[in-house]
């Protein structure tokens, strides 16, 4: 397997074959398992977060994710590309970095290798893990139980238990140093190992989140040294940089997928006019409207009556212009925070690979999505409404922060902090942060708190999908439209206009691959019902 990805292919062309894995430098292995990291798990057409935020109902294309079709082939490619790249060389750099007492190579690599797991878990439910990555010794690993991966039992080593490793590890004040320093390698976080730390234990803290509903009291009695230890603070984001080089292409995957003459992905309706609706400041950074301010257009599957530029195609539409040969000339795309394209200045214009910077950066696990997460556990594991406002109110004005960075990195304006002075009028962050804690305080029982908690997370992590998708599946909350057929308003999928059609029941977890089920003897050998939760999901 050749082990690069998209962004590095020049820079990272390292050749191991995950049958017969060779000696290879660590410096040359961890760059590419970052790369590939991001790729598999992005928001980009071979990347599973552009998948889940089609469930999610945030984004929709060609392939019908969005209204509920999948196959034993979707997933395919990132479940081999996380397999036979990101996590074989993870392996690697274990094995090697330990027999050469390279601990912070190693303590990174554990870090990685259970975060990517706690992903493909929380997506597939059970998994090949503990017989995995052996190369030739071992071609058909079982798949280990989804509870058993994360809490681990008598013969595996649970997720936890990785992260307590990978935490003494980088901990460790004996590290023999590398040429080329870890510092010009690490991708993610320049080797700096105090930021590896906060991500070690930040990750704790989400996987526990995500159990809490398994067994409250003792999910509380873990979380609570961690609420109080040193986790992700606003400068150290678990993420991967791009940047605008074309030669070699480091340019964020997913703005060269939509910025071309036919884009990939179309804009969710209620995503885009919920935003509207409370008239979010972040739109222009969202999305990116080639209809021109004050201009509208015709024969197009779905115009907003919000907002005459907003054109989109609707999963599993009925409408006659589902395919209309403009809809790329006018639909609404991607914009300048989630893969680097253009900031929406009203001006319109048809987007190329030339509009934007594409050098956002692919968010993996941030910090307010750390200060979210204490608002979750505050309410619902503490009851404490409370604490669990202060961290949403942080969370919310950490997550504008984030947007204006990426505004300024790109030269676009940013949103203001106190006054809006733009034209059209928008919310300043304030004014927005005051109506969401007024929402939280008006919310009448702790499951509308906790849905004015997660759409704000919801909207805020535009652009990881894997988390939204989890967090939906874990609490119901924030309440999405789906169409008719797949609605079930107790679970959280309201109905929509009517107007659209699904090609089966909103999924719980994703088809495996098929080629794993009939090669693998050890596999299930046939698929799970995709209405089968996984454990977390009580």
């Amino acid at each position: 397997m050749l082990a690069v990805a998209p962004g590095c292919k020049d820079f990272y062309d390292v050749n191991v074959d995950p049958l017969s894995p060779v000696s290879v430098n660590l410096y040359s292995l961890l760059p590419v398992t970052q790369v590939s990291m991001a790729e598999n798990l992005g928001d980009n057409i071979g990347g599973l977060s552009q998948y889940t935020m089609a469930l999610m109902q945030q984004l929709y294309n060609t392939r019908n994710i969005g209204n509920f079709q999948q196959t034993g082939d979707s997933f395919t490619g990132p479940w081999a590309g996380l397999y036979r790249s990101t996590l074989v060389n993870n392996e690697l750099i274990i094995t090697q970095g330990s027999q050469e007492s390279r601990w912070d190579y190693v303590g990174i690599a554990q870090l990685q290798k259970a975060y990517v797991y706690s992903q493909m878990v929380d997506l597939w439910g059970d998994i090949p893990y503990s017989e995995a990555l052996q190369g030739s010794i071992n071609t058909t690993p079982r798949f280990d139980k989804d509870e058993d991966i994360y809490n681990g039992n008598g013969s595996i080593q649970g997720l936890f238990s990785l992260i307590d490793e990978g935490l003494a590890n980088v901990a460790k004040t004996t590290i023999i140093p590398t040429k080329p320093a870890l510092a010009t390698v690490d991708l993610i976080y320049k080797g700096d190992l105090s930021k590896w730390a906060r991500f070690g234990r930040t990750l704790k803290l989400k996987l526990y989140n995500q159990l809490r509903l398994t067994n409250p009291a003792a999910v509380q009695g873990q979380v609570g040294p961690l609420l109080s230890a040193q986790l992700m603070e606003e400068t150290g984001d678990f993420e991967l940089a791009y940047s605008s080089a074309v030669n070699p292409d480091n340019r964020n995957p997913g703005y060269v997928n939509d910025y071309t003459s036919s884009p990939e992905n179309k804009i969710g309706r209620y995503f885009y006019e919920g935003m509207v609706t409370l008239r979010d400041p972040r739109l222009p950074y969202y999305f990116f409207n080639q209809i021109a301010r004050g201009n509208s257009t015709i024969n197009q599957d779905y115009i907003s009556s919000l907002d005459p530029r907003f054109v989109t195609v609707r999963p599993g539409t009925t409408s006659q212009f589902a395919n209309s040969a403009s809809a790329a000339e006018f639909q609404t795309v991607q914009g300048l925070y989630p893969v680097g394209g253009r900031f929406d200045d009203g001006l319109g214009g048809r987007v190329n690979a030339t509009s934007g910077k594409a050098s956002a950066p692919q968010r993996l696990l941030t910090y307010y999505s750390r200060r979210f997460i204490e608002a979750e556990l505050q309410l619902t594991v503490y009851n404490n409404p409370t604490a669990a406002r202060a961290a949403l109110e942080e969370a919310v004005k950490a997550a504008f922060r984030k947007v204006n960075a990426i505004a300024r990195a790109d030269g676009s304006p940013a949103i203001q902090d106190t006054l809006s002075t733009r034209t059209p009028k928008i919310p300043s962050i304030a004014e927005y942060t005051a109506s969401v804690i007024n929402r939280y305080n008006t919310a009448a029982t702790t499951e509308d708190k906790l849905e004015v908690i997660m759409y704000e997370k919801y909207v805020a992590s535009y652009g990881y999908g894997v988390d939204i998708y989890t967090d939906f599946r874990r609490t119901g909350h924030p309440r999405i439209r789906v169409t008719t057929q797949a609605s079930n308003p107790s679970a959280g999928l309201l109905p929509d206009d009517g107007s659209t059609q699904a090609n089966g029941p909103f999924p719980l977890r994703l088809l495996y691959p098929i080629n794993d089920l009939t090669l693998n003897l050890n596999s299930p050998r046939t698929q799970r019902d995709v209405t089968s939760p996984i454990f977390w999901d009580k």
